[in-house]
């Protein structure tokens, strides 16, 4: 099968780890890899089939081009990657992507979970503030489980030719999906406070680059759903282990084994 990988980078503070994730990917035994990589500045990495230099005035902007570069490509690939430049990719998640395609719905599509490492064991950078597991999603197919993670934000997807396409009837799979405006949505609140007297949780509002890939899984037409029989095979590491401790200005996001552990035994009882 052709696989097309695209990653985005900015600058050059993480370019060993850019070097490791290509590696990865061109180590793919089954699939016929091709790695193309949208940066703002230009590269010489070994395995990279393409360098992309964009200029923007906005570069929390740069990882869209990723999907834009996708879409141009669509029919001559059977397997779709978008990824950041520290997310290391395993032959086995795109193995297991296939296999959970062809036992769900085709309006559910699989995608992975972001970890950290430490000496302390492992950490999810996206389990945090009020982000939870549905416990009320769980869905078995084919004896295996799945369930409904609701930080749709993984920094990566994952789609076979069928999925991209079908995303694509749903979206403009080149732009980002437009929030209304901020201040109808404050009226909107500041109605309902007034109403019930006590503070209205606002909604989540993804960033820019974030919504590249939450996009798809939010606006295209499939519920995202995670493995849960096969948990550990849906990790994806994120390589800098920035979170755990919040280092280089990153916010402290450290949701450790225990809680997720707890939830995992929760979910499966279902």
């Amino acid at each position: 099968m052709k696989l097309l990988a695209v990653l985005v980078n900015f600058g050059d503070e993480q370019l060993d780890y850019l070097s490791e994730v290509v590696k990865e990917l061109k180590s793919f035994k089954k699939y016929e890899v091709t790695v193309i990589v949208q940066s703002n500045i230009p590269l010489e990495i070994e395995g990279i089939d393409q360098v992309n230099v964009v200029k923007l005035n906005n570069y929390q902007l740069l990882p869209l081009t990723c999907r834009a570069e996708i879409w141009k490509r669509k029919n001559d690939f059977d397997v779709f990657i978008y990824g950041e430049n520290d997310h290391l990719f395993l032959e086995s998640h795109v193995d297991k992507h296939l296999e959970y395609s062809k036992i769900l719905p085709e309006d559910r599509v699989t995608g992975l979970i972001q970890i950290e490492k430490s000496k302390d064991g492992l950490f999810y950078v996206g389990y945090h503030s009020h982000f939870d597991w549905d416990f009320n999603s769980v869905e078995e197919h084919a004896g295996k489980k799945f369930a409904y993670f609701k930080n749709t934000h993984q920094a990566t997807f994952i789609l076979t030719k069928k999925q991209l396409d079908k995303v694509g009837q749903n979206i403009n799979f080149e732009q980002l999906i437009r929030y209304k405006p901020f201040y109808l949505w404050n009226n909107l609140v500041n109605s309902l406070r007034k109403k019930v007297g006590k503070p209205i949780q606002e909604p989540f509002r993804y960033s820019l680059k974030c919504k590249v890939n939450t996009d798809v899984y939010d606006f295209g037409g499939m519920k995202k759903l995670i493995c849960i029989s096969e948990f550990e095979e849906n990790l994806i590491h994120h390589l800098p282990n920035l979170y755990i401790k919040g280092l280089k200005g990153r916010k402290k996001l450290n949701s450790d084994e225990d809680r997720m552990n707890n939830a995992l035994q929760k979910l499966l009882q279902h």
